[in-house]
Parts: C-alpha cells; structure tokens; sequence
C-alpha cells in the first residue's frame, strides 16, 4: 500500500477521521481544515457526537485518550466515571435494553448499576487547555 499524497496546501495537515456518525465526522474535518489539531478535533467530534449519537456518546460519560503529541511523550488522560464506593452487589438493579440503530440492534445495561459521576466533560477540557491550539468557543 502506498502513502496518501502529500497535502496540497504548504502547512496544512493529514489526517484520518473515523466516527460513528457523519455529523461527527464533519464536525472533526472542520476543525482540521480550519488549522486545529488532532486534540481541537477529538474536541469537536466529541460535543458532534453527544447530539449525533446520544446513546453512545455523552456529557454524562467518561473515557481514555492516550496521546501523542508533537513532543513525543505519550500521555494518558483517565477521565472516566467514579462510582459510589460502599454499594453492595444486590443493590445495582443493572438490567439489559436493546437499542435499535437501523438495522442493527445493540444491548445496554441501566439502572443503578450503571450511574456514576462523569468525568468525560472536565477530561476533554483538561487535554484541549494541555494540547489544544483553536479557542474553546470556537469549536
């Protein structure tokens, strides 16, 4: 397999988005044709894909990013949920839901056992002001 060509624009950037949703997907690719970085665009698609795809992304969520910024040193941001500490296993009233996206039909666990306070929103903040380089309000 070759290397895609080279980017017509001097300064401009390559990249690749891969999303569940092509308003994620947009929203990345407008950040990175406008000058962002990879981290402005995770940025973008990730508030993209509250509103695309509420079911699998959320403000209420958590997560990982691991990162590889220009400097070479790999970070790993842990932002994902806390949970209550001192509930017993019976008390999680955690049960399955189908949810149907068209063709294909995924489980979900709710109820109590799957309620924790997030940590997606502080996290994602937390990599833009560290690897950031577009304003906030502009994404």
């Amino acid at each position: 397999m070759s290397p895609p060509p080279a980017p017509t624009n001097p300064g401009s950037h390559r990249g690749v988005i891969a999303a569940g949703h092509a308003a994620t997907a947009e929203a990345a690719a407008q950040v990175l044709e406008a000058g962002g970085n990879a981290f402005d665009a995770t940025l973008a698609a990730f508030l993209a894909a509250c509103v695309a795809e509420p079911i699998l992304a959320s403000l209420g969520g958590g997560g990982f990013l691991l990162a590889h910024p220009a400097n070479g040193h790999q970070v790993l941001y842990d932002f994902f949920t806390q949970t209550p500490l001192r509930i017993r296993q019976g008390d999680l009233d955690f049960y399955p839901i189908e949810g149907d996206f068209g063709g294909t039909i995924q489980e979900f666990h709710i109820g109590f056992g799957s309620i924790a306070c997030p940590g997606g929103v502080a996290g994602l903040f937390e990599v833009h002001r560290d690897l950031g380089s577009v304003p906030l309000p502009e994404l």
